[in-house]
């Protein structure tokens, strides 16, 4: 009979040994499962990490004190046995040690596990925590790259609670949590720098937009009237005559040249010719609507291409241009100075689209007869090409 009840204890004792085991494996393989870091923070890594230990260990409150900057202790976060079941959260007021300051101190301190067996008979627990009397409590320092993290700490109700196997447990647990928290913090650190590498390469890659812009203005753009130049023209008149040709539109092309310019500059020096060419470019810009395009042809000469117009609102634009250039006065050495402008204009029907094609040059060269014809005529005026000006040229 009393074989018997040896052979129950023994019975009895495996199986609790089984059970710990398989509680102390489920809680380690439950921390190793813990994978998502990504957009979580020190404080829900850690909650998670106890979360997993509390749900396969008999222990009634896990928590965990981080170090700070001024090597105090504080509590980051803690969980009750109660909490991990029904989901809600606790009320308590959040404790602070210093370092050598009771069990969780003198974990930190010392970089050791602490066990304390009774907490109300051992000395190290301080009186700071007579409040919050366990029966007995694990403090067990973790490491995260090579420095103190925190120190996480069990506590149970119960004296004498904790047996070896929760030791050993929590040397692994310490072990795992750390490296865990140590990959965080590396994963933490990648995710800054590569933010970092993303700022200075947007920042970079707009400083690069920026200066493709100012490149592409400045072979656009006419440094002195800051109109668009010839080669800008071009480019966006051919277009402008391929919109015209699918759709229909009319377009109007005037060629401008300034009159008795030369002068200007003999008499008044280049630097108040300069002034001149400026005003006439602000005129022409302020007469122009948004799809018209306006450009420095070369020396005093300007090119308007004026889009969905037709001959007679072409002149009525080109008359108001004229009048408002000679609107314009200057005081150059104590002298009024006014200038004129004669304008050709040559204007496109669908026909001369289809006959001639794309060929801005032609169109041109049409207005620029018309402009010469303005001219020779008295200038100051605006003159529309004509067929005549073409076979008066031919012979």
């Amino acid at each position: 009979m009393q074989a018997m009840d040896i052979q129950n204890v023994d019975v009895l004792g495996f199986h609790d040994v089984l059970v710990d085991l398989l509680s102390s494996l489920s809680a380690v393989r439950a921390l190793s499962e813990i994978d998502n870091l990504q957009g979580i923070s020190d404080k829900q890594l850690v909650r998670e990490a106890l979360n997993v230990l509390i749900s396969n260990q008999d222990m009634e409150r896990c928590s965990f004190f981080i170090k700070t900057t001024e090597d105090e202790l504080v509590n980051l976060t803690g969980l009750s046995s109660n909490e991990a079941l029904t989901g809600q959260t606790e009320n308590y007021t959040p404790l602070t040690f210093k370092m050598g300051e009771g069990v969780i101190g003198l974990a930190a301190q010392s970089g050791e596990l602490q066990h304390c067996t009774n907490c109300v008979s051992d000395s190290r627990f301080s009186a700071t925590q007579k409040a919050f009397m366990p029966g007995s409590i694990i403090s067990v320092p973790v490491m995260a790259l090579g420095e103190l993290f925190g120190v996480l700490n069990i506590s149970h109700p119960e004296a004498n609670h904790f047996s070896d196997w929760h030791i050993r447990l929590l040397e692994i647990y310490k072990n795992m949590l750390g490296q865990m928290l140590s990959n965080f913090r590396l994963f933490q650190q990648m995710e800054q720098q590569i933010a970092l590498k993303t700022e200075h390469l947007q920042k970079a890659l707009e400083e690069a937009t920026i200066l493709k812009q100012r490149f592409e203005n400045l072979s656009m753009i006419d440094s002195l009237t800051q109109l668009y130049n010839r080669r800008f023209f071009y480019t966006h008149a051919s277009k402008a005559l391929a919109m015209s040709k699918r759709y229909g539109d009319t377009l109007c092309v005037l060629l401008l040249d300034l009159d008795y310019f030369k002068a200007v500059n003999d008499s008044y020096g280049h630097n108040n010719g300069d002034l001149v060419l400026i005003d006439v470019a602000k005129v022409l810009t302020s007469q122009m609507r948004e799809s018209d395009i306006v450009a420095r042809f070369g020396g005093e000469e300007f090119v308007v291409l004026f889009r969905k117009t037709d001959c007679a609102n072409g002149v009525v634009f080109a008359d108001r241009i004229r009048e408002a250039i000679a609107a314009l006065q200057w005081t150059f050495k104590q002298q009024d100075v006014s200038i004129s402008v004669s304008i050709g204009m040559y204007c496109m029907k669908q026909d001369d689209l289809q006959e001639q094609g794309e060929n801005i040059d032609i169109f041109i060269h049409y207005a620029d007869l018309a402009m010469y014809k303005a001219k020779s005529s008295g200038k100051n005026q605006v003159v529309v090409f004509s067929e005549d000006l073409l076979q008066s040229t031919e012979n």
